[in-house]
């Protein structure tokens, strides 16, 4: 509901319009900006890479154009009645209050007041479990989690898969499968292995980071396979059957 605020501009135009050579003119183009803004809006997880940046810049693009309709209206008339007088006053308060709140978002969006270094203040999403599906043939989930929690450099959010072969791979094989998988489609370039031993937890793991997103919508997006030594216990972080994981995370925090 409150991206309906984006309504404003086009109806306090048509409220106040007056002149035909400009009510029509620029409705048109507060309608073709309202449209693209609520596209842009609802657009989710498709434009998760310049959602903030377009939304900013065609808000503020819908002000200026207001604003100067407004402007140009009232030189065209001789100033209308109340109904005028008031949707004008209304657009005017609008376009003022519309600069600030972006002004601000602006600032938060590229991190300024961020504890820690990091790319912007933009809530992260869930990375969709399509970074990873479809499966090349003969692997499957066996299970998958997601999780957000806050840190000194803003959100992060993650989507973990347990992966197992349903085929007979080896699942020392399993792990080469994965990662040749990412880079054919995700374009993923992993570092080298390293050895992790935890209590109950061994295995080998490969990381790959990378920076994504447009101005206002950069931010760190990061994956990891970690592959089970065969014959460690590992029940407290998948399926016994899991052979690997598979780890997705989105956050602001600069990529090391």
């Amino acid at each position: 509901m409150f991206r309906l605020i984006l309504l404003v501009p086009l109806a306090c135009w048509l409220l106040a319009a007056r002149a035909p050579r400009t009510r029509w003119r620029v409705g048109a183009m507060l309608a073709v900006l309202t449209v693209a803004e609520l596209g842009v809006a609802f657009g989710g997880w498709r434009v998760r890479h310049y959602q903030h940046s377009l939304e900013v810049l065609m808000i503020a693009a819908g002000v200026v154009v207001l604003l100067a309709g407004l402007i140009w209206d009232w030189a065209d008339t001789d100033g209308g009645g109340v109904r005028q007088w008031i949707a004008r006053v209304l657009g005017g308060l609008y376009g003022v209050l519309a600069l600030f709140v972006l002004l601000f978002f602006v600032v938060n969006d590229l991190g300024t007041f961020a504890t820690a270094p990091a790319y912007g203040g933009k809530a992260v999403a869930i990375p969709d479990a399509a970074l990873l599906l479809p499966l090349p043939a003969g692997l499957t989930v066996v299970d998958e989690t997601t999780s957000c929690r806050d840190s000194n450099a803003g959100g992060f959010c993650d989507r973990t898969f347990a992966i197992a072969a349903a085929d007979g791979t080896p699942d020392d094989r399993v792990a080469g499968r994965l990662l040749a998988h990412l880079g054919d489609s995700g374009g993923w370039t992993f570092g080298s292995a390293g050895e992790e031993r935890l209590a109950d937890l061994s295995g080998t793991r490969w990381r790959a980071c990378r920076t994504a997103g447009w101005w206002l919508d950069r931010q760190s997006e990061h994956v990891s396979v970690f592959a089970f030594t065969p014959g460690i216990p590992h029940n407290r972080f998948a399926p016994a059957q899991a052979a690997v994981t598979v780890e997705f995370g989105f956050s602001h925090q600069v990529c090391e």
